[in-house]
């Protein structure tokens, strides 16, 4: 089993840089499972930060590439060019959006107190991402009822 984990707002709070106890926890289940690939923007502050949070045997830690126009999708498009991605655990609900048309299972972790402000529904951003997520959940669950290949 191959996950992928994105260390900031599930692993990390972005604002104050603190563990966040759930995240942690969800990492840990998984990594008693299979492997846990965690998918950072600085590799060497992020191994540094991971191991002075008492998370020592990480399996991998794939940096992203900060001139990219959206680093975090294209980290998990070089993971699916190079192993099987079961599973990808973020905290963005566009970039979740934006792996379910592709394709790619993926959990949405949303703590309330851990959660960016522009995500919330009730932020004063007004970012109302949950309907496009659930479109696109209904169109991929159509396209599955109308496929003649499945019975």
């Amino acid at each position: 089993m191959a996950i992928y984990m994105f260390i900031d707002g599930v692993l990390r709070n972005t604002v104050t840089n603190a563990p966040i106890p759930e995240g942690m926890r969800l990492y840990r289940t998984f990594k008693d499972k299979g492997r846990v690939m965690l998918l950072c923007n600085n590799k060497e502050r992020d191994d540094r930060w991971l191991r002075e949070n008492k998370t020592n045997l990480v399996d991998d830690l794939l940096d992203s590439d900060p001139t990219s126009e959206w680093p975090a999708l294209d980290q998990v498009k070089k993971a699916r060019g190079s192993a099987h991605v079961e599973l990808v655990v973020t905290a963005d609900p566009e970039l979740a959006a934006k792996l379910l048309e592709l394709g790619v299972t993926t959990l949405m972790f949303l703590h309330p107190i851990y959660l960016t402000e522009k995500f919330r529904p009730d932020g004063r951003q007004g970012a109302k991402s949950w309907d496009s997520i659930r479109n696109e959940i209904v169109r991929q669950q159509e396209t599955f009822v109308e496929d003649s290949r499945i019975q």
